[in-house]
């Protein structure tokens, strides 16, 4: 094979490779992601109400709290089969974070505006979360090794190759309206967590498999479950 030859066989490769320009695509769009928390921020300065950077900085360490909880859950876990495995972790969302979401209201302030500013803060660093996931992943791509290969089996299967990083930016901020609508509902009745604790659960198990089918279906319902549970946090105060 000649040099030109080769060259021609690696370009078709690239362009026929389903990985192929998806850093570039995740990279160009990953800034918008930033808006989604600015979003939130203007809605309720518009409503009148400022934001508490003590309130929005506690929302984030209780998201980061939760989040490392699951570390010694995902240890039990490890040696499970993996489906199984996986929906245990995705379950134990619910428990962990309303959990930690109703210790932290409790301990601090209910009111109204201090609840708006810790769900704001929970949303956000969830959200800079997903940045960093988006940036790993495209590293991740670019690697050929055979850990590097399944991890990108796993995220085809899944659609995350396929899916444009608009539908990523659209589920945050769905998702982070039930964050804040969360955080509004339990800070108006600690005694409701009991209720959105199976509702995030349930959530996040659907949502997971249902990301596998359809992209768009999966936006829907957790358009539809966060905005119908951020209305609810603003209309029962």
């Amino acid at each position: 094979m000649t040099l030109t030859q080769e060259n021609k066989h690696v370009e078709v490769q690239e362009t026929t490779d389903p990985f192929a320009g998806v850093s570039q695509r995740a990279l160009k769009f990953l800034p918008l992601y930033l808006l989604v928390p600015i979003l939130y921020w203007i809605i309720f300065k518009t409503m009148g109400y400022e934001l508490n950077w003590t309130g929005f900085a506690l929302g984030a360490l209780g998201w980061t709290v939760a989040l490392f909880l699951r570390g010694p859950l995902s240890l039990l876990v490890q040696k499970w089969p993996v489906e199984r495995a996986k929906n245990v972790i995705v379950s134990s969302s619910g428990v962990l974070e309303e959990g930690v979401r109703v210790i932290l209201l409790v301990l601090t302030s209910v009111s109204f505006s201090w609840a708006q500013s810790v769900g704001q803060g929970w949303a956000a660093i969830e959200v800079l979360f997903v940045i960093i996931n988006v940036i790993m992943i495209t590293v991740l791509i670019k690697r050929t090794d055979e850990k590097a290969m399944q991890a990108k089996e796993m995220l085809q299967t899944q659609g995350h190759i396929q899916a444009s990083p608009l539908w990523g930016i659209l589920e945050r901020i769905w998702a982070s309206a039930f964050h804040i609508g969360a955080t509004l509902v339990i800070a108006h009745n600690a005694w409701l967590v009991l209720l959105m604790i199976p509702l995030h659960s349930g959530l996040n198990l659907i949502a997971v498999r249902m990301a596998k089918g359809s992209i768009l279906r999966t936006n829907m319902l957790v358009a539809a479950v966060g905005l119908i549970t951020l209305a609810i946090g603003v209309l029962i105060f």
